[in-house]
């Protein structure tokens, strides 16, 4: 957990120093469960299967180089520390251990950032001439270090981690101005996502579902009555330019916002003509980039979305595994938003619907960018299946009755 945002200098096949301790705790997990001959569950596997056959078949058809190999190898990896993490179901400490831990490390590491940020200390922040002043800190891209701050804000929100209150504010406070400081739309709209999702559970949660429904109700409203009565009378395009001209910071963020929609849409285009003009079974893992360019495509980058990269590079086959694992999870989120948990677990996590709340958020930031191999986010689904199948181990036992002749 403490070395989830440490991902540069990376290894060989893009590794880094969390890769080495997930792989010791999947074999101190494997030596556990079979010591004590505990019945494991592979969470998110039928997803997951699917994506790797669909990797594995693209890559045959495709001839694809040896490498792309180490792109199964990973998705093979995170799932089975997820499933390490779902073990939390069979002994509590083990999902006490991980979120107390991710609560702490995130307060210290968003910290020493903004403080890293304020004081000018590029070598921590990651501030380059290339970003303009984004930090991506130690994750080598600020989209993906914003991802990680705001998915710690609500694993904190729901673990009540750290456990003082006045430190748990600070933190808030040190991972929102970290956020601030990475200048990444999509993660405003994350957050935005997530922020009425986690309202309106509340809402469900303290009231019932009819004040859940008002609340959804009301926010709906607001939305259509700004996008259809107030954004016509805003000219977004001035006030792009004006922030382009503006301070640093909204320079580059809202600033770039239009240039950056502009690039992503033509990605989406040109892939999804590469993909109807090829084969259902995809041109191979991580190799968008070079499919691109092979194909002198206007942008030979990667896609920066989840689905479509999926739909290019594992075909078919691997689209079906991505809906799996999207169904699977949110499966498992709607159990943890609407029931209690056992005492012992809602001891661990009191509000456990803001980790079901930050998933709509977190699909929707697969369409900016490719979350599927981040490690914080199958740290996150490794949790919410440990409380998910714990909900269902304390399902009552409905026992047949015996009808008297």
């Amino acid at each position: 957990m403490c070395l989830l945002p440490f991902l540069t200098i990376a290894g060989p096949g893009h590794t880094a120093p969390a890769d080495v301790t997930m792989a010791a705790s999947i074999v101190c997990a494997a030596l556990w469960v079979s010591s004590r001959r505990i019945a494991v569950r592979i969470p998110y596997a039928w997803g997951v299967g699917g994506l790797l056959l669909g990797g594995a078949l693209a890559a045959t058809v495709s001839a694809a180089p040896p490498g792309v190999a180490i792109v199964l190898v990973q998705d093979m990896m995170l799932l089975l520390w997820a499933a390490v993490l779902a073990l939390g179901s069979q002994d509590a400490a083990i999902l006490k251990a991980a979120t107390r831990a991710w609560g702490l490390s995130a307060t210290a590491y968003a910290s020493v950032m903004v403080a890293a940020y304020l004081l000018g200390i590029n070598a921590l922040t990651g501030v380059t001439a290339t970003e303009g002043i984004r930090a991506s800190y130690t994750f080598g891209d600020p989209n993906l270090a914003a991802n990680y701050l705001i998915l710690s804000l609500f694993v904190m929100a729901a673990c009540k981690q750290p456990r003082s209150t006045t430190l748990r504010g600070f933190g808030y406070l040190m991972i929102t101005a970290a956020v601030m400081f990475t200048a990444s739309n999509g993660a405003m709209v994350t957050i935005l996502v997530a922020g009425v999702v986690a309202v309106s559970l509340s809402r469900l949660r303290s009231s019932g579902p009819a004040s859940a429904v008002l609340v959804a109700a009301g926010l709906a409203t607001v939305s259509v009555l700004l996008i259809g009565y107030v954004r016509p009378l805003i000219d977004v395009t001035e006030i792009r330019e004006n922030a382009a001209s503006s301070i640093p910071l909204l320079r580059d963020s809202l600033g770039r916002s239009g240039s950056s929609v502009d690039e992503r849409a033509t990605i989406v285009k040109q892939g999804m003509r590469l993909f109807l003009d090829g084969d259902a079974t995809g041109f191979g893992p991580a190799r968008t980039k070079a499919t691109f360019r092979a194909d002198q495509a206007p942008y030979d980058r990667e896609a920066h979305n989840d689905y479509l990269a999926t739909l290019i590079e594992r075909g078919v086959v691997g689209a079906v595994g991505l809906l799996l694992l999207v169904v699977t999870t949110a499966v498992y989120c709607g159990r943890v938003a609407v029931r209690a948990l056992p005492p012992a677990y809602a001891e661990i996590v009191p509000r456990a619907w803001y980790l079901a709340a930050i998933a709509p958020g977190l699909a929707v930031s697969g369409l900016f960018y490719e979350v599927l191999h981040f490690r914080h986010l199958w740290t996150w689904l490794g949790l919410v299946a440990a409380l998910a199948l714990v909900l269902r181990q304390s399902q009552p036992v409905v026992r047949e009755r015996k009808v008297p002749r």
